[in-house]
């Protein structure tokens, strides 16, 4: 398990929570969830999240249909993008705000060591950080459970500038996203 300096903790997970993914979830995410818990790192940016909340709520607008189907919510990042554990394909961000996939590492250590040790630049580079602390500035740090989302979503047409983000839901981001554009299939 790599050390994440910047953690900030928002509540144990739940034990049956554990038990219920451990079968279906990387051993390294076990260990992270039974250390840190529910909580953010990567100032803010990059969230830990109970994936059985996601599943319910979300489930349907995962959109994976490829390989062996697996898409397990794991985390999210400020801007409302999900990242999921898709078994032996690794980590992938759907990132519903462009409409695309991102794949993010074979394993989740991978990407963990080059969030933590590469940092912005790095989020910045996949998951186009830079523009998050400049929009935490205005909007002030969403708790968990939101995200700063753009309205209207760059894949809708909309700007993708600090001036069109918001404060919204994280879910309830993704839920639209997924009515406006349909699944990002992958």
């Amino acid at each position: 398990m790599i050390e994440i300096p910047d953690f900030v903790p928002a509540g144990p997970v739940e034990p049956e929570v554990i038990d219920e993914y451990r079968d279906r979830v990387p051993a390294e995410l076990i260990e992270y969830w039974e250390h840190y818990g529910y909580g953010t790192f990567a100032s803010g940016f990059v969230r830990f999240i109970n994936p059985r909340e996601y599943e319910q709520a979300i489930g349907g607008c995962i959109g994976k249909v490829t390989g062996a189907g697996i898409a397990v919510p794991i985390m999210t990042t400020g801007f409302a993008d999900l990242i999921a554990w898709e078994g032996d394909d690794g980590l992938a961000a759907v990132i519903f705000r462009e409409h695309r996939i991102r794949g993010l590492g074979p394993t989740l250590n991978t990407f963990m060591n080059l969030a933590i040790q590469a940092g912005p630049k790095h989020l910045s580079r996949v998951l186009a950080y830079d523009l998050f602390p400049a929009g935490v500035e205005p909007l002030g740090q969403p708790e968990l459970e939101e995200s700063l989302v753009f309205t209207p979503f760059p894949a809708a047409g909309g700007p993708g500038t600090v001036e069109s983000l918001r404060k919204r839901t994280t879910i309830g981001a993704i839920q639209v996203a997924d009515y406006l554009l349909g699944p990002v299939l992958h």
